[in-house]
C-alpha cells in the first residue's frame, strides 16, 4: 500500500537524486581526468596544480606514465564502485519515496544498503588514499617515510550520519510493520 505523495518531497527527491549525480559524476571526472587526459592545458592553471586526488596532488599524477596512472586509478576503483553502487541504491530509494512507499521493505532496504555503501566507500577511500601514496611518493622521488594514518572530523561525522540513517530505516522498518498491523483490523 502506497502513502500519498506530497509535492515537497517530490521535489526534494529530485533535488537529492541532481545533487547526488552531479557529485558521483565529479568524483568519477575528478579520478579520470588526470588519469586518462594528463596532457590537458587545465592542469598548468593554479587550482590544479594545488589540487589533489585521493592523496595526490594532481601535478603528480598528470606527470606519472600511463601505466604508473593507470595503478593509481586501479587502486581507486573498489571505492569508487561501492560509491556507484551506493547512489544505484540511493535512486533506488528515492523512487521509493516518489511512489509513497516509504515502509516498503525494499525502499528501507535501499535506505540501508545506502547507508552500508557510503560508510564502505568513506573507508576505501580512506585505504585507497593511503596506498596511492605509497605508490605515488616513491614514483615522484620522494622516500616513503612514516606511516600516517589521516582521519578526520569530516570521516567521524560520516560514520555518525550513516549510523543515524541505519536507526532511521529501523524505525521505518517499526513504521511498517505498525502500518501492516493496524491494516489488518480494518
Amino acid at each position: 500500500m502506497t502513502t500519498p505523495v506530497p509535492a515537497r518531497v517530490l521535489v526534494l527527491c529530485r533535488l537529492v537524486r541532481t545533487v547526488g549525480a552531479a557529485l558521483l559524476a565529479f568524483v568519477l571526472a575528478a579520478y579520470a581526468l588526470p588519469t586518462f587526459a594528463p596532457g590537458l592545458s587545465v592542469w598548468s592553471q593554479h587550482w590544479a596544480q594545488v589540487a589533489a586526488v585521493g592523496g595526490l596532488p594532481v601535478a603528480w599524477i598528470t606527470s606519472f606514465g600511463t601505466s604508473d596512472r593507470l595503478l593509481l586509478v586501479a587502486v581507486a576503483l573498489p571505492y569508487l564502485a561501492c560509491l556507484g553502487w551506493a547512489f544505484v541504491h540511493l535512486h533506488g530509494l528515492l523512487g521509493g519515496f516518489e511512489r509513497g512507499e516509504f515502509f516498503a521493505a525494499a525502499t528501507i532496504r535501499h535506505l540501508r544498503l545506502f547507508a552500508g555503501l557510503v560508510l564502505a566507500a568513506r573507508l576505501l577511500a580512506m585505504v585507497a588514499g593511503h596506498a596511492r601514496v605509497a605508490i605515488g611518493l616513491p614514483l615522484h622521488g620522494g622516500t616513503p617515510g612514516r606511516v600516517v594514518l589521516n582521519v578526520t572530523s569530516d570521516e567521524l561525522a560520516l560514520v555518525l550520519l550513516c549510523s543515524l540513517i541505519f536507526l532511521i530505516a529501523h524505525m521505518l522498518e517499526e513504521g511498517g510493520r505498525l502500518e501492516d498491523e493496524n491494516r489488518g483490523f480494518l
